[in-house]
């Protein structure tokens, strides 16, 4: 008794790609639209700062404070803002933290 077995292989070949997705719709919301007018007044208020303390170096302390600070809340807004814009789970939890919740109340 002889007996024929047949094999039969597929191969399947993928090529992977690394989707990049920006919620976009983020912008379109009042915190979306708060925290992008956030980031663009710091960035000016630092390039304002710096362009004054290098050319005119004021010896006071206070202007010294206000860059930092400046430069401290243009890189938290700005961290927030790509984090929301790159992730839907930060965009719909993000709204229920103390930095969203200041935002509303400033603008009310």
């Amino acid at each position: 008794m002889s007996h024929s077995v047949t094999v039969t292989r597929t191969t399947t070949t993928t090529a992977s790609s690394t989707a990049i997705i920006i919620n976009t719709g983020y912008l379109s919301t009042l915190p979306g639209i708060l925290k992008l007018l956030q980031t663009v007044i710091n960035a000016i208020c630092v390039g304002l700062a710096a362009y004054y303390f290098d050319r005119y170096y004021y010896s006071g302390n206070k202007d010294l404070f206000f860059l930092l600070v400046a430069n401290a809340f243009l890189i938290g807004t700005a961290l927030l803002l790509i984090s929301s814009l790159w992730s839907l789970g930060t965009a719909t939890i993000l709204p229920k933290t103390v930095f969203d919740y200041l935002d509303r109340k400033s603008v009310v």
